[in-house]
């Protein structure tokens, strides 16, 4: 491997599991907001949006989240090992969910509004 190859591939630590097998570049984040509980859904770009850590040989995430109730802002922080596991996630201002807890307050939020 050459040395722009190994200073830009991070070194050995691979990328976390895609969501959806139809789209394999694709992560999601799913997350509540903390005023106003809107769910939010986040399609993470694996290839982009993922950044080296260098001391664990992983890789992490931060971003900043905006639901389109309340628009209040959320700061998440994700952090995956080199075998692209989830070792650890935080968020402030809101709430991380999985995708079944997602949902279920998706489809209680849009209840309302499907009765109309």
């Amino acid at each position: 491997m050459s040395f722009f190859a190994k200073l830009f591939s991070g070194g050995k630590a691979s990328l976390p599991q895609a969501s959806n097998p139809s789209d394999p570049h694709a992560w999601y984040l799913y997350v509540q907001c903390g005023k106003c509980g809107a769910p939010v859904a986040i399609r993470i770009d694996l290839r982009n949006d993922l950044s080296v850590d260098y001391e664990t040989n992983g890789r992490y995430l931060r971003k900043e989240i905006m639901d389109s109730v309340c628009f209040q802002l959320m700061y998440a922080q994700v952090h995956f090992d080199s075998g692209g596991q989830v070792t650890s996630q935080t968020i402030e201002r809101g709430k991380i969910l999985d995708r079944a807890e997602y949902d279920a307050i998706k489809a209680a939020w849009d209840a309302p509004k499907n009765e109309k």
